[in-house]
């Protein structure tokens, strides 16, 4: 085997799990959203770690910022069915699949920020912070 086949394997394999590990995660993010819990999946995230009263808090700001939170994990999909479909293209387009993986990338990077944000306008209202 070359180094370029061996290169191509390990990166179509890479590519191949990260497919696998996004699809349970966006299946475990549809089941909740569609589960009649709206956004419940992104309010528990913040678990245990924080009082109840920061929790409720949150879970009013992603309520009234629906929109927005929907539209960042839809770019996030999105972003993650084109990474999956360069993956399956054959012959592998290297170039292709780095943009595509720098795409989930920033889309991951804009619901995180969104998610964070949200939480410190939760404990800022809950912890009186200015």
């Amino acid at each position: 085997m070359t180094r370029r086949s061996t290169l191509q394997l390990v990166l179509v394999t890479a590519l191949a799990l990260s497919v696998i590990a996004n699809g349970f995660l966006l299946g475990f993010v549809a089941r909740s959203i569609g589960a009649g819990g709206g956004l419940a999946v992104l309010s528990e995230s913040i678990g245990s770690a924080y009082p109840a009263e920061v929790r409720a808090e949150f879970r009013r700001l992603l309520r009234e910022n629906r929109p927005r939170t929907r539209a960042a994990l839809r770019d996030l999909r999105q972003a993650r069915q084109k990474l999956a479909a360069t993956a399956r293209a054959a012959p592998l387009d290297e170039t292709e699949a780095r943009r595509a993986m720098q795409e989930v990338r920033t889309a991951t990077d804009a619901l995180q920020s969104l998610v964070q944000e949200l939480l410190l306008e939760a404990l800022k209202r809950t912890r009186g912070a200015s």
